[in-house]
């Protein structure tokens, strides 16, 4: 029994070293408000608040240039972007938006009015310019609770108008939009149907899922070298030591791969229970960005689901182009579908926040 249990220890002390859960985690050092209020000055601590946005599969594209100390201006890192499952740049742009978004949560958070003026991406750049940020203090702004992640963990609400009145608001301040909430049985079971045949072109496609695993971080250690990227972050945290490095040396199946993204898909259907589709006629590339804080701003404020996005029916690669055209001919009719928004009522064991890793201030700033 002594030599059994000396070896399951062994076994358990080389999972944990393997999964690195001994080293320090600095990914998630942009969460916590020690971090944040060590930085040398407001502006870096609005930029932190910014990471803190959600981005599409987590790829934190963002470059922020120090012009002044009331001014910044925010690039688009193309080293991140995703040519294939994102070859039109459109959710490049949407996770730009979701930046701005965050930023001007956290600039509200210290006192300051914000001024954002949006320019036209060059993308063959390798930093095209997105928008120059001011900020001007000001003495009667209220304080916001300015949290953010790709899920907005609150207090739920007992009001269940919050979602359409929120959806409205946002309607009002960027004009142009519109929106659908999905939540008969009937309508989202069909729409959940497309919505799997959309994942299921995707995982089974050797470009995208390959592309979607070379930024998969399954253990500690690349979370701590990249800071970006899709990761394992909903395991319990007592079965991660474990799990993560399995998965990390039996992973170069691209196959295998995409079989376990369509059924971790079909297990996060099953948990919701109405959708959000934000639309917008002819959108520009600005209007992506502004789609991007709509998205952001839902987040911030609606706190009776969890919102997670589900985009895989608007990816414009070959072998989805024919769902995207069937998509938008029947969700569309009034504008070009840009968010489809999964909703998840909370939860006390929903409510737990698995956030995702964050590059940290320094990573994204150039002076």
């Amino acid at each position: 029994m002594i030599i059994i249990g000396s070896l399951l220890l062994v076994l358990i002390l080389a999972f944990v070293c393997l999964d690195g859960t001994f080293l320090a985690h600095k990914y998630s050092s942009v969460w916590s408000d020690k971090y944040v209020e060590r930085l040398e000055n407001d502006q870096c601590k609005m930029i932190a608040y910014g990471i803190r946005a959600a981005s599409s599969h987590n790829m934190q594209p963002w470059i922020v240039k120090l012009t002044s100390m009331d001014t910044i201006e925010l690039y688009a890192d193309m080293e991140k972007a995703l040519h294939v499952v994102d070859g039109n740049y459109k959710q490049l742009m949407m996770s730009q938006g979701t930046f701005i978004e965050s930023y001007k949560q956290g600039a509200l958070l210290y006192g300051y009015g914000v001024d954002i003026t949006y320019s036209e991406p060059d993308f063959s750049e390798k930093r095209p310019l997105i928008a120059t940020i001011t900020v001007q203090k000001e003495d009667n702004l209220a304080v916001v609770d300015a949290i953010s992640s790709s899920t907005h963990y609150a207090v739920k609400s007992d009001e269940n108008s919050e979602l359409k009145n929120m959806l409205d608001q946002c309607i009002t301040e960027y004009p142009g939009f519109s929106y659908t909430i999905i939540e008969s049985s009937a309508d989202v079971e069909k729409l959940e149907s497309v919505l799997l045949e959309g994942t299921n072109i995707e995982s089974k496609d050797e470009a995208a899922t390959k592309e979607l695993l070379d930024v998969f971080r399954f253990t500690e250690w690349e979370k701590n070298e990249y800071r970006y990227g899709l990761s394992l972050n909903t395991l319990p945290d007592i079965l991660k030591p474990f799990v993560q490095p399995l998965m990390k040396y039996s992973s170069n199946n691209w196959r295998a791969f995409g079989d376990s993204s369509i059924k971790q898909f079909k297990e996060r259907l099953n948990l919701q229970n109405k959708y959000v589709l934000i639309k917008c006629n002819n959108p520009s590339s600005f209007q992506y960005v502004y789609s991007g804080q709509i998205y952001q701003k839902l987040i911030f404020e609606v706190r009776n689901y969890n919102l997670r996005p589900a985009m895989q029916a608007l990816e414009n690669f070959d072998a989805m182009k024919s769902l995207n055209k069937q998509f938008q001919q029947e969700y569309g009719g009034d504008g070009e579908v840009v968010w489809i928004i999964g909703l998840q009522e909370k939860t006390s064991k929903s409510a737990k926040n698995n956030s995702n890793p964050r590059h940290l201030v320094e990573d994204i700033l150039v002076q």
